[in-house]
């Protein structure tokens, strides 16, 4: 008599909130967007898995037991009183991070629309949603220059005096990022003669 030999099906594991952030910082090329992403994602996940009596982080939790209420949450805890740019930055980097989870078949949260982009408190512009903004980029009777600045201004939310002074040469395509002069930005004198300044350069995404 032959035996009959039957495959066993394996149920792939879980996919938590580490491996899915390990796995998505994998695939950024760039060290310098890889950290800023970082931040925000690690962050963001530490929050979200959690802290024992110990103090110590435990098994972190499966990707798809998260609510998007609980994502707006963590945001808030981490960064509801940080300034405009900063809240802006983290939320859009872990925005990135779960729509990519969902990309790949994962069942993830999402940032929920309780934790919208913010706008500057002494701006009375009002923020345009991603579709209008892809609207008003399509048009062909506005020049390519101005759509260029409207899409370096909500994807970066750089400061429009920022982004003016950039030339092609300070882009960093490969890693969409550019150095940029930041309003405040304290002055470093050389050691010989006083007569020259560099500003430090922060970089925007």
């Amino acid at each position: 008599m032959t035996a009959k030999v039957t495959r066993l099906r394996t149920v792939p594991p879980a996919r938590t909130l580490r491996s899915g952030a390990e796995a998505f910082l994998d695939t950024i090329g760039s060290a310098n967007t890889r950290r800023a992403y970082g931040i925000a994602i690690v962050k963001t996940v530490e929050q979200l898995d959690g802290r024992g009596p110990d103090g110590l982080l435990g098994t972190s939790r499966a990707l798809e037991s998260v609510t998007d209420a609980e994502v707006g949450a963590a945001l808030e805890a981490l960064w509801g009183s940080a300034a405009v740019n900063t809240w802006n930055a983290r939320r859009a980097a872990v925005g990135k991070w779960l729509s990519w989870c969902t990309e790949q078949g994962w069942t993830a949260p999402k940032v929920p629309a309780s934790a919208a982009r913010s706008t500057p408190p002494d701006s009375d512009t009002p923020i345009r949603s991603r579709t209008a903004i892809d609207r008003l980029i399509a048009r062909r009777d506005i020049h390519l220059r101005a759509t260029t600045l409207w899409r370096m201004l909500y994807e970066t939310c750089a400061r429009a005096e920022e982004l003016l002074l950039l030339n092609i040469e300070d882009l960093d395509l490969a890693a969409r990022c550019a150095p940029v002069k930041s309003k405040g930005a304290k002055p470093r004198s050389r050691r010989r003669g006083a007569t020259h300044h560099e500003h430090v350069l922060e970089n925007v995404y």
